[in-house]
């Protein structure tokens, strides 16, 4: 590494360190913090459309659910969600009874934002996306990740 490399990396680490406070995730901002809207969502996966089950979080803040696409068996849910960046990820497993063969598993990642930017508090709406692992979980050769939403 030369000297300059070196110069500009510990410039970005000396940066990093001393920025305002404003730009911190674990700053006190006035963004306030909510916690996972529990209960049943509108999901659209892909285009296809279904429902999102969460009841409820436990004290760790992992949960247990249901996905349920048109047309399909419920699946099982399990995830995470994290409030600080108002992430929630959870993994989508196979219908009960059909086995637990990974490729059909898919992983979720989404934020939590509100519908309406002017009402912070008032409808949320999760988007993000999901992956498949195999074509059972509808992966394939053009692509294995795709957009979700979920809506209240």
């Amino acid at each position: 590494m030369t000297s300059s490399s070196r110069m500009f990396i510990l410039a970005l680490l000396g940066s990093a360190l001393v920025l305002p406070s404003t730009f911190s995730a674990d700053s006190g901002s006035q963004q306030s913090t909510l916690s996972l809207p529990l209960g049943c969502w509108k999901i659209t996966a892909n285009g296809n459309l279904g429902t999102l089950c969460i009841p409820a979080l436990n004290a760790d803040n992992t949960f247990k659910g249901t996905m349920t696409i048109n047309g399909e068996a419920p699946n099982p849910i399990a995830g995470l969600w994290s409030s600080s960046p108002q992430q929630v990820t959870f993994l989508r497993l196979p219908p009960a009874g059909s086995g637990m063969n990974p490729f059909t598993f898919q992983s979720f990642v989404a934020t939590l934002f509100p519908a309406d930017a002017a009402n912070p508090t008032g409808p949320q709406v999760l988007a993000g996306t999901f992956n498949a692992y195999g074509p059972a979980g509808g992966g394939g050769n053009a692509s294995n990740s795709f957009g979700w939403t979920a809506a209240q």
